[in-house]
């Protein structure tokens, strides 16, 4: 009896639990099928020129197989169904916001996705140096004949690049093997030259220069030093740059000129000051300094350049002018409306270089980011000895810059309406020089913006 009383109590909740359970299950319906998802980045970058892959990542919530269909893409992308992949090399004139328009299904769901792929253009250094110089030479130089640039890279390539004439009067286009007197940057290479005859134990830097080349009557001339001469506090006379040079009846584009003569002009004008005392620019002084390696080397000036410094570096657009005339021209030169107004016997040592940029960029990297110099010799050529003097900062045949906040330190050269420079910049590992066959007043200004577009590229 008590059994029956029990499940007559129980059978009512048991009913009610069975018929909510029921009710509650059938409120939530069938399960709904999700759709599939796109997991790859929807923004890309591409680099025109450049192989481009993009590789689609696709997921189902329900682990079904996602189907992707194309619906829109630029011409260039390929699609791979079987790896979902796209891949191609965009051009430069596909430059800008590219769209790619997909469809993912799983057969019960379909999404649509767009994919955006950016593609930039990356210009190389040598496109970056070509425009610069392009639109100094318009802007800042209008008028200008014509300009020659070259870069020697941290990697050691030569990037060139020019714009306008190699004829100050003629259109005549610039080739890669156009020359130009580099004038004064021939003291770079004169005091190459006398460093490594020191390394080599002809020459003492510190021993007075008479000890090698006595010239008779020139004051001081038993005091001035080899490293006075190299950085113009010697106190010698500057002949190229005196008027009792110019004023000289004999002083025609024929007329071949030799030591005594030069050292004559010294001699008789004195000293500007006691050596060590001072700083005086003096082509003069560079002029004793070529004519001290014939002496102490018994060779030819030119040959001795080309047995020591042109021929180890492979500069073969390279070399020491001792025969160029009116009527012997140099073939390949650049020609300024003066480049043949006087013989460059006048200038030795000091200016009688001719080169190419590409020699010249290549020279200077050598000379002050390799090891064509014994590192004691470099770091000599780098003190300032003409500052604290009074002068131009200016080392051993080399001067020293922080134009622009910029380190760097090179020469500069302008002779007969050409003006060159070069420039090392030890901070970029880079050697630039920059040539024109005319003058401007806003040279440098060129110069600077093409030191600028090199040190913002590496």
């Amino acid at each position: 009896m008590k059994q029956l009383i029990y499940i007559k109590l129980i059978l009512p909740f048991l009913i009610s639990f069975t018929f909510f359970s029921a009710c509650k299950k059938d409120s939530t319906g069938p399960e709904i099928n999700k759709a599939p998802q796109l997991l790859s980045e929807t923004l890309v970058t591409a680099i025109a020129d450049s192989a481009f892959v993009y590789q689609l990542e696709t997921s189902d919530p329900e682990g079904e197989m996602v189907q992707v269909s194309i619906l829109d893409k630029p011409a260039w992308l390929n699609y791979a169904d079987n790896t979902q992949t796209f891949s191609g090399t965009p051009r430069r004139d596909d430059a800008g916001l590219n769209r790619l328009n997909i469809q993912l299904s799983d057969g019960l769901n379909t999404i649509e996705r767009e994919i955006q792929i950016s593609v930039i253009v990356v210009r190389s250094f040598a496109e970056q140096l070509q425009e610069s110089l392009q639109t100094a030479f318009e802007n800042l130089t209008p008028g200008l004949a014509g300009v020659s640039v070259a870069v020697s890279t941290p990697e050691n390539e030569l990037t060139t690049a020019w714009t306008g004439s190699s004829h100050y009067a003629q259109p005549k286009p610039i080739e890669a093997t156009s020359q130009y007197r580099v004038a004064s940057i021939s003291k770079t290479f004169t005091a190459a030259l006398i460093l490594r005859m020191v390394e080599e134990g002809y020459l003492e830097l510190d021993a007075p220069f008479s000890n090698y080349l006595p010239i008779d009557g020139l004051e001081y001339g038993d005091q001035i030093t080899i490293r006075q001469l190299l950085s113009h506090t010697g106190g010698v006379f500057d002949h190229l740059n005196s008027n009792v040079f110019w004023n000289d009846p004999n002083n025609y584009s024929t007329k071949v000129w030799n030591n005594s003569e030069i050292f004559q002009f010294a001699v008789d004008a004195g000293a500007y000051f006691e050596p060590g005392t001072g700083y005086a620019y003096s082509n003069t002084g560079f002029y004793i300094l070529g004519a001290i390696a014939e002496k102490v080397l018994s060779e030819s000036l030119a040959k001795i350049f080309n047995t020591w410094i042109f021929d180890p570096l492979g500069l073969e657009n390279t070399f020491y002018d001792d025969y160029s005339m009116i009527g012997v021209p140099i073939q390949n030169l650049a020609e300024s409306q003066r480049a043949y107004d006087y013989h460059l016997s006048a200038a030795g040592a000091a200016g009688a270089i001719v080169s190419t940029p590409t020699d010249i960029a290549k020279f200077g990297k050598a000379l002050y980011g390799g090891d064509f110099l014994q590192s004691e010799h470099v770091e000599a050529m780098l003190i300032n000895i003409g500052g604290p003097l009074g002068g131009s900062d200016y080392g051993l045949g080399t001067r020293l810059w922080d134009d622009l906040g910029i380190n760097h330190y090179g020469h500069t050269g302008s002779l007969m309406d050409y003006r060159n420079i070069l420039m090392y910049v030890p901070g970029k590992s880079v050697a630039i020089a920059v040539h024109t066959n005319d003058v401007h007043e806003n040279w440098f200004d060129l110069v600077n913006q093409i030191l600028l577009t090199t040190v913002n590229a590496f």
